[in-house]
């Protein structure tokens, strides 16, 4: 098992990586990964539903939504990782 140093070792380094590689790509990358899970969510809600219009159109009002929230949640986490910084 690990012990406490190597994952406070780990989890400065993972934090050094994500400051070195910027703001923009980090966003870009939460981003990125929520837009996958919403389109695969609502993807299987709209089949599991059944194919109507309305199913459809509910799955395209959704998914601005969902974008928007992983942008903001990614903007939170940068704010997380600025703070332990300091």
């Amino acid at each position: 098992m690990l012990d406490q140093y190597k994952v406070r070792q780990l989890e400065e380094r993972y934090q050094e990586e994500t400051i070195a590689g910027g703001k923009t790509r980090f966003v870009r990358r939460e981003v990125s990964s929520s837009v996958v899970l919403f389109t695969a969510v609502l993807t299987l809600l709209y089949f599991v539903n059944g194919r109507t219009e309305s199913s459809l159109f509910a799955s395209l009002c959704v998914f601005p939504v969902g974008v928007l929230g992983g942008y903001l949640s990614a903007l939170w986490k940068w704010q997380d990782i600025n703070k332990r910084r300091r």
